[in-house]
């Protein structure tokens, strides 16, 4: 019984993930040996196995080149928020998709592994952090116009609940490599809850506080 091909564009997008994961595993591996400074793209190409022509196609730069399991969470953004959504409503849309992402990426040994190392080289990289900025940055711009013409809301509004969502998500991904280098194993949707029930009790008008304190165990 003869089975039907892969699709071609499957085919070369799968490989084209499979690259940029070899150039991901490359520049971690130079940037703890050597620090980012010290490292070049050509050194980056070399060890992944790749032409420098097809480095700066997949990763741009040497600093972007370890992001690659951040293109899940951009890539979630599109078509997010539906017409009518206010402020309110397109925020708990922007928490599901994250939420949605942390379990999956959860789930993925070698992802989260590639995350904590990422995030250790952020503690003393200042050129690898300024490039994380700029990506989040950039990254969620693109598709602040798209939502809030498809919503029928003001880009102030898409950037609000964005900015909100994606600090929550920020702080869940720090707390839990924090936790993570003290021997602590925490789930990343559990994490994620408890951060936005920190931000509810911070943001409540006084006096309107009510509940049981999350206590933290880190």
């Amino acid at each position: 019984m003869e089975t039907d091909p892969a699709p071609l564009g499957g085919l070369r997008d799968r490989r084209r993930r499979e690259t940029s994961l070899e150039i991901c595993a490359a520049a971690l591996d130079l940037f703890e040996e050597k620090g980012v400074s010290g490292t070049t793209v050509d050194e980056i190409a070399a060890r992944a196995g790749v032409s420098p022509r097809t480095f700066f196609r997949l990763a741009g730069t040497k600093e972007q080149a370890v992001f690659v399991d951040d293109a899940r969470f951009v890539e979630a953004l599109a078509g997010v928020g539906e017409e009518g959504d206010d402020i309110a409503a397109l925020t708990a849309a922007l928490r599901a998709v994250f939420q949605r992402e942390l379990g999956q990426l959860d789930a993925d040994a070698d992802a989260r592994e590639r995350y904590l190392r990422v995030r250790r080289l952020l503690a003393h990289e200042p050129a690898l952090l300024g490039a994380a900025i700029r990506r989040e940055i950039t990254s969620s711009d693109r598709f602040i116009p798209e939502i809030a013409e498809r919503i029928g809301a003001s880009e102030l509004d898409v950037r609000t609940a964005a900015g909100l969502a994606g600090v929550e998500m920020r702080i869940t991904l720090d707390e839990w490599a924090r936790r993570n280098e003290l021997g602590q194993q925490h789930s990343l949707v559990d994490l994620h809850r408890e951060v936005q029930a920190r931000v509810a009790g911070a943001v409540a008008p006084s006096g309107t506080r009510r509940g049981p304190r999350v206590t933290s165990r880190g």
